[in-house]
This record gives structure tokens, sequence and C-alpha cells, in this order.
């Protein structure tokens, strides 16, 4: 979706929300897409994001009236989920997105998926959940069983993540990733130069654009990681920073 189409939709969203006091919402959002919502300062503090688990990537965007907050919304009425059973089979992440927008689903529809061994786990929006599970026969050429079961059902895998901890002399992007991925901050340079490096999931072309906690940056071929936090300065002056890289 693009960032106009996106804003444009969550501005009527959000204007719907206040007008009628009801909680509105969007399909699954890319995390680029829930990054982009959250850098508008108009749609706080109604808007909160669920995805059926706590680590998920791709997450509903909800506004929410003023008599909820998001400690009290309960989402799981605006979610659906489903275990998927191959026999003498180990289907892969693509091969359960291909099937299902086999069956004329939308991306936007479906939220993440989980495989381990035969089995797989899909949440999406509950609008589709019948879909799925008259339509849903066969991933790839083998037959599936389908069960549609509870989001809280779902057995989310942990995120397997190496703390790094190194030291930088400012938090420039060519530094953070230097560190984080093991290059020299020319290579870092030009890595971002070249286009291969997204902070917040767009792609940024400035060495010395500035990283904060809490931001996410990757670099292509080498994978993706979260700066987590700061800690103090070394003899030299130089700042300890703490970062998540995801495996």
């Amino acid at each position: 979706m693009r960032d106009f189409d996106l804003t444009r939709r969550a501005d009527d969203l959000h204007r719907r929300m206040l007008d009628q006091q009801i909680v509105t919402h969007t399909g699954f959002l890319t995390p680029a897409e829930q990054y982009a919502l959250e850098g508008l300062p108009h749609l706080q503090p109604t808007l909160t994001f669920h995805g059926g688990a706590a680590d998920a990537e791709r997450r509903i965007a909800f506004f929410l009236p003023e008599y909820l907050t998001s400690e009290t919304f309960d989402s799981a009425e605006y979610l659906a989920a489903f275990h998927l059973r191959c026999r003498f089979a180990a289907p892969g992440h693509r091969d359960v997105l291909g099937s299902l927008l086999g069956l004329g689903i939308e991306r936007w529809s479906l939220g993440d998926i989980y495989t381990q061994g035969e089995e797989a786990w899909v949440f999406c929006l509950p609008s589709i959940a019948g879909h799925i599970g008259r339509e849903l026969t066969k991933i790839g050429r083998n037959g599936v069983v389908v069960q549609e079961i509870p989001p809280s059902q779902v057995p989310v895998p942990e995120r397997a993540v190496e703390s790094i901890t190194f030291s930088v002399s400012t938090l420039r992007l060519d530094s953070i990733l230097a560190g984080t991925f093991g290059l020299s901050r020319s290579h870092a340079a030009e890595a971002i130069g070249a286009g291969l490096v997204q902070l917040n999931y767009a792609t940024c072309l400035k060495p010395a654009a500035g990283v904060e906690p809490g931001d996410v940056f990757s670099l292509r071929g080498h994978g993706k990681a979260k700066l987590c936090g700061l800690g103090g300065h070394s003899r030299k002056g130089r700042l300890f920073v703490q970062v998540e890289r995801y495996r």
C-alpha cells in the first residue's frame, strides 16, 4: 500500500471512530506501514496495534474511542486463526502463503504465518475465516487438514536474537551498522549509499542518519537488528550501545 493511500485510509477510519465512537481498524499492516502510522501525531493516542501475538510482525491498526485504552481493549473478536496439518509434507511460509493467496484472498487479510514440520498456523481477519475453512484443501500438491482455533492457542515461536554490545563515537547509522554486522565504517557507508540498508523499514541513503533506541535497521544479505539501549561512556568518551540482532 502506498503511503498516501495508507494515510488517507487511516484518516478516514480515525474520523469515523471520532464521529461514531466505535472501534475502527485496518487490515494487517507490514512493519513499515505500522511505523508510518505511528509517525502521524494526530492519530495518537487513539492508535494501537494487535496481530494475535506479542511479537507479531504483521498487525492490525485499531482506532479506539475515548472509553477504551490500549490496556482495556480486547482484540480477540477482530482476529481469527487456523491450524493446518499436511501429511507427509513440511510446508514453508511461502507454500502456505501462496496457497492462501491462490484462493483469491488479499494479503492484508492475512497476518503472521508460522510453520513447523507438517504443521502451520496463520492469523487472519474473521471476515475470511469461512472462506479458508471451506476452500483450503491443499498446500501445494499436498492435502491439508484445516481447523479454526482461538488466536490464543497459536504456539508462537520464540524469536532468536543475539545480544551485542559495542561502543561508538556518535549514534550514526554507519557506526551502528558497522558494529552490529562486523563491518568497517567505510564499508557500512558504502552499503548505505548503495541502497542496501533500511532504517525503520524504509531505505536510508544517509550514512550520518541518527539512530535512537527502539529503531530497527537491516542490511541486505546480513540480517536485521534493533538498537535496544544505551550504556555509559568509555574512558575515551565513546558511548556503549546494546543491540539485538535477529538470527
